[in-house]
Formats: structure tokens, C-alpha cells, sequence
């Protein structure tokens, strides 16, 4: 399915919703949320709608508007002078979006890549960086409630009980800050309330899909204390068939919970208290093989070994050794906002989070190469943001401070098995002697190196980073009249990170060697003042799985960050802007093994934004759009590079990180929403983006694993040069006590390299997801029921592609079949 198709189906809903009884819909008014009321992080007092959507009664006046805080104040996103996607919690509930991936499906121009919790990777307008060293943070600033969250993985829960998402694109170095040279992703939840309300639904599908999911909240001392509870439970059967012994994998199992308390003792005063638990127990996550080296195909041939279906959509695995992800993720978080002043605000925002990932694979075949391999995490973050908000007849005004400590410890671990010796070493022997195998030369190279000689040998690389942020910033909006407004904000950055990384060999039985004799070489040239391990048996071991390693290194760095905007506002319903931002990411330290070509550290990342754009709303908003046009250049961006130790079992294989010279991005993004007939709500926004790297001699090289290979003037990895997305919504009133509705999702992403070398098999192509619902309710919506169907034309796609042995060898996961299933909802108040 491509756009044209998806331009037919809105088409033909649209003509048939034109002769429809017309259903009331009603708008709120625009508007900044003043301070004179107390509302935490997040949320706006009115409680408007944070997404255009349509109430159930009223005059047929228009949209609701979008209440955002992308400066960190309370204000209609049409004054907000930059490009944004928002998405309401309800919308995405209703049409059944429940993962952090599903929300590149409404917001154009992000990308989000999951490939298991510990490997998600977000990228905006092109730009973003892989979770797969410990030593690189995202360079899409990620915010939940308020809190930054310092790793990638940290987002992989449930999206539930939210009240909006706000997706900002290009750099926001001045207000959000750390490590927001793509963007910013910032999630929502609703607030305790003082009216009780309380919701619970349940779903039920193919792939034996169960979820549940609730909330409650309501006063605990009248217009004192407010109290929420939020929880919810997802499972659902693998989509991979485990050809080995017939179990399912990348199975869905996850569960959590979040409590809030709301104090406001006085109108001047209000306290937020959130805390969450969630935990994901997954017999997860493989990516198969899908193309790989001929020298992977002669170790395969010579052990005659045949490996399940390259074809990602048979969606076969062979893994004879437990395949299992464990995320546990705890955190704990107090807003404060006092209102010490007229129009004058303190806000203090306090948080601790605590994620664990204990991640458990092998080697993704039925053979005992490396039985058990795995990178285990745990991060521990304390942050604290302090900041006051200045309203004025002639300017807003923001300045703050922020602290984040991070505590990030690493275990790798890959335990090796006994058919390790022949699989790779009979590999070299095979490419040499096309006829060799295990059966008829397996007896000779056994006798050089037994099968007990790397069974149950160990390799761990232990890893930590302790890091502090502390930074200063201030941003003022200054009324220049009635129609212009000046923006101007600065912030300074300073990170201290001290790191270190340990690798040990133990295990096995070197010794059951003949060719362990050759040991005796290297104290012997220690006596005569020359290196002779590489010719020792130990040399050889070192060769394979890699030798003992050991580095502590440490950097300090700081840097400036900021952003300055013109805005002309003919009236309440034009916004034209234009701006320059100036977005920073620190530098930071290789936590992997590195050799002669890469460093153990690497540059900071900075990128500098020019940005036109146009809001407007149209026919009494019943019709608003936007128009963004932006060129964005970065100068050493982070990305990854393959471990250079010549070992060949490489791991960590494609880990370590390099600077690309400069990087440009340069493209537009448009967003139109409006009603298009009584009951009829469309929307429409693309992405458009040309992500070249402009100077890049360097890059990996999948032939000679060596970074000699000239990528300048070629297409970033990850950035879609398209990303599209469309919808229609449909209600109809029965009777005045029912309303039929129904919902059709569009999402098209053009194809994009996978991986920063361009290897051959790491090109994702385009694709194109419909998602479907229809559902009854009552006209007070206490209760819902409806139908789903996700994926309806089940198009065939890759959600992933990662280096699986070594550069040129890629596994990749297939996206989501088609599902489908109901929901049955209940709201009491």
C-alpha cells in the first residue's frame, strides 16, 4: 500500500460522512495559561484538550486548542515558535497505540528503532544515536513529566493514563537542555483530579493479546489532597517460531504501575508526588540473521550447518540456549510550584529513577558457539531542576538550574561453547579448501585444538560510568508590540564523566591444546626484549575471543547552547516565525575495548538550526495548519563504528564510536487538521528530509574493517527521507443515547539505510501501515466497545536491522503482522 491508496480510503470516507447527520462539536478558547493558577509540569488547568479533537455537545464553533509546555510555561502551541507534533493520550488510547515505537506513527519526521529495550534508538529529522555503547546518550532529549530521562531505554513502557506527547523538533538547547540536538520527546500524564473519576478497559486479540489497563483518581482531603492510580498489564505470544525446539519469542509481557498524589494546601501552592514501578519478563528479543559475509557462509559450511530461513518474514529463530530480557524500571519524583509573587513562579523539580536490564541470547544458532551472551545494565539518575517564571505586559521570562548524576554500570558477557574451535577456525580452513568439513577434516583440526579447549571459556567486560551535568540557562520573550515577540535564550553546560573498562579471559582449556606449547615463546622473548605473544597459542586466544583489557579514562567538557526567534502575529490566528538554535551534546567515553584507530573518547556534538515556519488556524478554527522549512548543519555527530581488535569472533562487535565531520539536514514538515463535515475529523502531516553527510572520509568499511571507506555526500543512516501520516475520524449520533464512531490510521515511511556504513542488506525499504477501529458508546461515554484491526493489508516490513557477528553481517526484526482484536471500556464518575 503507498499514499495514493491512503489518499482514496480518506477520500471515500469523507464523501460518505458528507451526507451524515452532523454531530455538535465545540472549541476552547486560545490563550496563554496565566499564573494566577497553580498547575504542575504538563498539564493546563482548563483541561482542554491537548489534541485537536472534537467534545461531545456545543456549538459547531471548531477545535479544541493544544496546550503544550515546549517552553516550559503553559500556552497555545500556535504561539509557540517551533515545529511540533503533539498527540493526545486519549487519541493514541483510542487507536490503540500503547508502545513508545507506535508514536512515530502520528508524529512525521521522528523515527524510533527497537530492536529490545536496551537497543532503542530515537532519531528527529535524521539525527539520533544507537543505544548499543553504554558511552553514548540519545541525542533526542527524552522528558517524562518534567524529569530528563538519561537513557534511551528508560521510555520503554506502556503508554497509558497520559495527557499528551509533545515531539519537538530541531535543537532545544536552551529550556530542555541536555543532549537535544535532534530534538525533544516529552510525555505527559494526567494530574489527580478533585472530581473522582475512574476508567478500567480490557483487549483481547489474536496472538493471544491481552491487556489491561486502568485509572483512578479523586479526592483524599477535599480541596486539599488528590490522589491517581494508574495500571496496566500487556501480554501477548511471540512472532518468532523457534525452529529448534517450536517455542515463540519476542513474546510481549509487561506490567506497571504508577501512584500520584496532588497537595495543595493553599491557591499559591501546589506539591506533585509521583511514583512508578513497571517490569517487562519477555522471552525476548532475537534478530535472525538476514544477510551475512562469506566467511560466516564457510564457517556455517563447515560445520554443515544450515541456518533457519534468512527471509525475515518466515520469522523463524534457531537458538538452543535460553533467549530472555528482564527490565525492571523504579523512580520516584516531587514537583513544586509556588506562586511567591504576582505573575512570579518558582518551580522545583526533584526525581530519582533507578533501571535495570538484564538482557540473555546466544549466538542465534542451533550450534554451541557462544551459549550465553548479554549486556546487563544498571543506571541510576538523580536530577533536580530549579527554575522561576516571570510574566510581564512586556516580556515572559525563564531561568533555572539543573543537576544530573548518573551511575551507569555495564556486564558483557559471552560464554563460549564447544563447537566454537571448529565453527571458526574451520571456517579460514574452508575458504582455503572449498571441500573441507567437520566430517572429513574436523578429526585434524580437533587434534590441534580440541573441542574442550574454548568450551565454557569466558569473556566480561565490565564497564562503569559516573557522570555529573550542571547547567544554567535563561530565555526571555520579549512583547516587542503587538505583533512581534523577540526570543532569546542562552544556557552553559558542563559535564565530568569518569569512566572505565575491564575485560578478563577465564575458563576453558587452553592447555588441551598441542599448540599450547608455543606459550614458552613469550617469556622467552621477554628475556630477549621482543614481543613474541602473537606467535604463542595465548596470541592465537586473543585473536579469537580477545585478550585481557583494562582502561580508566576521564573528561570534563562544557559548552553554550541557546536559541533566538522573531515572531509576527498579525493577528490571533497567524503565527510566522523564524529562528537559529544552537543545540549541544556532550562528548564522551568509548565504554567498550578499543584498539589503534579508535579513540577512547570522542567529540562533543553540535548542530546549529535555522528554522521559517507558519502556523495558522482557518474558518473560525475548524481548520488549523503548519508549515515548517529548516536547514540544520552538525559538526562532529556521533555515531558508530565497529570494534577494531582483528578478533574473529568481534565482540562487541559493532560497538565503539567515531565523529562524522558534518553532517546537513535540510527539509520541510506541513500538518493540517480540521473538520471537514459534521462528525468528520481529518488530519494530514508529512515530513520531508534530506540528511546527508557531508564530510565522512572516515567511515567503516565492511570489506577491510578498517575506517577508510569515503561516505561524504551520501544519506545518513536512519533518516527516512519521507515519513507521512493521515487520519480520519467519524462519529455518529443514534438516537441521542449512542454513538457509532470509527477510525482509519495512515502511516508511510519511505526506504533508509539501517546502519552508519551502508553495509549491503542493512537498507530498510519503504512501507506503509493502515490501522482500523470502529466502536459503540454511550453518548456519555461511561461505557465503549469496539473492534481493531492493526497492519489491515499486513504489508511486510523490517522494524530493525542490527550488526549481528561483525560489520556486513546484519539480523533484523520483521515489524508487526496483522492483528486484531476488541476493547471494552468503562469510565464511571
Amino acid at each position: 500500500m503507498r499514499p495514493l491508496t491512503s489518499t482514496c480510503l480518506l477520500a471515500l470516507l469523507a464523501g460518505f460522512a458528507s451526507g451524515a447527520p452532523a454531530q455538535e462539536t465545540s472549541a476552547t478558547d486560545g490563550g496563554t495559561a496565566g499564573l494566577d493558577a497553580i498547575a504542575v509540569e504538563g498539564t493546563a488547568e482548563s483541561e482542554s484538550e491537548p489534541a485537536p479533537r472534537q467534545a461531545d455537545s456545543g456549538p459547531a464553533t471548531g477545535l479544541a486548542e493544544v496546550i503544550v509546555t515546549a517552553r516550559r510555561r503553559e500556552e497555545g502551541a500556535l504561539q509557540v515558535p517551533v515545529s511540533m507534533a503533539v498527540v493526545s493520550g486519549d487519541d493514541l488510547a483510542e487507536a490503540g497505540l500503547f508502545r513508545p515505537q507506535d508514536i512515530q506513527q502520528r508524529t512525521p519526521g521522528m523515527t524510533v528503532s527497537v530492536a529490545s529495550p536496551r537497543l532503542t534508538q530515537y532519531t528527529i529529522r535524521g539525527l539520533g544515536s544507537t543505544s548499543q555503547n553504554d558511552g553514548m546518550e540519545s541525542s533526542v532529549g527524552l522528558f517524562l513529566d518534567g524529569v530528563y530521562l538519561g537513557r534511551q531505554g528508560l521510555s520503554m513502557f506502556d503508554l497509558v493514563d497520559l495527557d499528551r506527547v509533545e515531539v519537538l523538533r530541531g535543537p532545544q538547547g536552551t529550556l530542555f537542555g541536555k543532549n537535544t540536538t535532534a530534538g525533544a520527546l516529552n510525555i505527559a500524564t494526567k494530574l489527580p483530579s478533585q472530581t473522582y473519576e475512574a476508567s478500567i478497559e480490557g483487549s483481547l486479540g489474536d496472538q493471544d493479546f491481552r491487556q489491561a489497563r486502568g485509572s483512578v483518581t479523586g479526592p483524599l482531603v477535599d480541596g486539599v489532597l488528590a490522589g491517581r492510580l494508574t495500571g496496566y498489564v500487556t501480554q501477548k505470544q511471540g512472532q518468532y517460531t523457534n525452529r529448534y525446539d517450536g517455542s515463540d519469542l519476542n513474546e510481549q509481557n509487561r506490567y506497571g504501575v504508577r501512584g500520584q498524589l496532588l497537595w495543595t494546601p493553599i491557591d499559591s501552592l501546589s506539591a506533585r508526588l509521583i511514583a512508578e514501578y513497571g517490569k517487562q519478563d519477555e522471552t525476548c528479543c532475537v534478530y535472525p540473521l538476514i544477510v551475512y559475509r562469506d566467511a560466516v557462509r564457510a564457517r556455517d559450511e563447515f560445520m554443515e550447518y544450515e541456518r533457519a530461513s534468512l527471509n525475515p518474514y518466515d520469522r523463524q529463530a534457531d537458538a538452543d540456549t535460553r533467549t530472555h530480557s528482564e527490565v525492571e524500571q523504579k523512580a520516584v519524583s516531587v514537583e513544586l510550584n509556588w506562586d511567591y509573587a504576582e505573575a512570579q513562579r518558582l518551580t522545583s523539580i526533584t526525581a530519582y529513577r533507578h533501571w535495570t536490564a538484564k538482557p540473555t541470547s546466544d549466538d542465534a544458532t542451533s550450534l554451541e558457539l557462544i551459549p550465553e551472551t548479554g549486556i546487563a545494565n544498571d543506571h541510576r539518575q538523580f536530577s533536580q531542576e530549579l527554575r522561576i517564571n516571570i510574566d510581564d505586559e512586556r516580556y515572559n521570562a525563564t531561568a533555572g538550574l539543573f543537576y544530573l548524576y548518573q551511575d551507569l554500570t555495564g556486564d558483557e558477557r559471552n560464554i563460549l561453547g564447544k563447537d566454537i574451535g571448529g565453527w571458526t577456525f574451520g571456517g579460514i580452513i574452508r575458504q582455503a579448501l572449498p571441500f573441507a568439513t567437520v566430517s572429513n577434516f574436523g578429526p585434524v583440526l580437533y587434534a590441534l585444538i580440541p573441542p574442550a579447549t574454548l568450551d565454557g571459556m569466558r569473556i566480561d567486560t565490565d564497564t562503569y560510568q559516573k557522570s555529573h551535568s550542571a547547567a544554567a540557562f535563561g530565555s526571555v520573550d520579549w512583547h516587542l508590540s503587538e505583533q512581534f515577540d523577540l526570543t532569546t535564550g542562552l544556557r552553559y553546560t558542563h559535564e565530568w564523566k569518569d569512566a572505565g573498562v575491564l575485560r578478563t579471559r577465564t575458563g576453558g582449556c587452553p592447555n588441551c591444546s598441542v599448540l599450547a606449547a608455543t606459550n614458552v615463546l613469550t617469556p622467552l622473548g621477554d628475556l630477549l626484549g621482543i614481543d613474541l605473544r602473537g606467535a604463542t597459542f595465548d596470541g592465537l586466544l586473543d585473536g579469537v575471543a580477545g585478550g585481557d583489557y583494562e582502561r580508566y579514562t576521564k573528561r570534563d567538557e562544557g559548552n553554550f547552547s541557546g536559541q533566538t526567534a522573531l515572531s509576527y502575529k498579525p493577528n490571533d490566528d497567524t503565527n510566522a516565525y523564524v529562528s537559529i538554535a544552537l543545540g549541544y551534546k556532550g562528548g564522551g567515553i568509548n565504554l567498550g575495548a578499543t584498539g589503534d584507530s579508535v579513540p577512547p573518547t570522542f567529540k562533543p556534538e553540535k548542530a546549529l538550526s535555522y528554522e521559517i515556519g507558519l502556523k495558522n488556524r482557518w474558518l473560525a478554527n475548524r481548520l488549523r495548519t503548519a508549515l515548517a522549512i529548516y536547514q540544520t548543519d552538525v559538526d562532529d555527530y556521533q555515531a558508530l563504528t565497529f570494534d577494531d581488535e582483528q578478533t574473529l569472533i568481534p565482540n562487541p562487535r559493532q560497538i565503539n564510536l567515531l565523529n562524522v565531520g558534518k553532517v546537513r539536514l535540510r527539509g520541510a514538515e506541513a500538518e493540517a487538521q480540521g473538520i471537514a463535515a459534521p462528525g468528520l475529523l481529518l488530519r494530514a502531516s508529512a515530513a520531508y528530509n534530506d540528511a546527508v553527510t557531508l564530510d565522512f572520509p572516515n567511515a567503516p568499511d565492511v570489506e577491510t574493517r578498517q575506517n577508510t571507506r569515503d561516505l561524504s555526500g551520501e544519506t545518513l543512516y536512519n533518516a527516512p527521507r519521507w515519513t507521512v501520516s493521515t487520519g480520519a475520524e467519524y462519529s455518529l449520533r443514534l438516537r441521542e443515547a449512542f454513538e457509532l464512531y470509527s477510525g482509519l490510521d495512515y502511516y508511510y515511511r519511505s526506504g533508509a539505510w539501517a546502519t552508519v556504513e551502508h553495509g549491503e542488506g542493512s537498507y530498510i525499504d519503504a512501507y506503509d501501515i493502515v490501522n482500523a477501529r470502529l466502536g459503540l458508546r454511550d453518548a456519555q461515554r461511561r461505557w465503549d466497545v469496539s473492534a481493531f484491526v492493526r497492519n489491515v493489508f499486513d504489508e511486510r516490513y523490517l522494524a530493525a536491522i542490527y550488526a549481528l557477528y561483525g560489520v556486513g553481517d546484519y539480523g533484523g526484526t520483521a515489524g508487526d503482522e496483522r492483528s486484531y482484536g476488541m476493547t471494552l471500556r468503562f469510565n464511571f464518575d
